[in-house]
């Protein structure tokens, strides 16, 4: 049984900014030559759109239940360190550990549980993605085309980086 992290079904993006609409057409025919891209994967992003964030992140229902798996996932991890240690601290005779055995159990899992939650919110978070976002924000407000490019695998995002540098004038891509 595979488990996965995050439910988003194209997790990884691409986007490259173009100069004109001219250049990002172009990319487009070139992306559209290879059949891993699909169209409906492709987003234009044109000069001055207030909607970009739609374009940039369609997942976001996905996204929240990725927020909500990893958060849970983890507590429960959390929770069975701290109480694996609590344990470990009760069999090794722990002079402490014998005189308050609910103290230690409780304060150990809180601890543990706050830790794994503050990673679950690092993973889930995907601090990956602001570099992209903030670049698209930058080149819709200058006037600048954007293509957004969705892909399941990082391999595919390195391809459709590689198809569209030479049309445009910057790209970036998440993890």
């Amino acid at each position: 049984m595979t488990t996965t992290i995050s439910n988003e079904n194209h997790a990884t993006k691409v986007a490259a900014v173009f100069d004109s609409e001219e250049q990002a057409n172009n990319a487009f025919e070139t992306l559209s030559q290879h059949t891993q891209f699909a169209q409906s994967n492709i987003n234009f992003i044109s000069p001055y759109d207030q909607n970009f964030d739609e374009k940039v992140e369609p997942e976001d229902k996905n996204i929240g239940k990725t927020l909500l798996k990893t958060h849970l996932l983890f507590a429960v991890i959390g929770l069975v360190v701290g109480i694996l240690i609590s344990s470990v601290f009760l069999f090794v005779d722990v002079e402490f550990m014998q005189n308050f055995v609910f103290e230690t159990y409780a304060g150990i899992c809180t601890i543990s549980v706050f830790i794994a939650l503050l990673v679950a919110g690092f993973i889930s978070i995907r601090p990956d993605h602001d570099p992209l976002i903030n670049d698209v924000r930058k080149a819709t407000s200058t006037g600048k085309w954007v293509l957004i490019v969705h892909t399941d695998t990082s391999n595919k995002a390195d391809q459709a980086q590689q198809l569209m540098e030479p049309f445009a004038t910057s790209t970036t891509a998440t993890l």
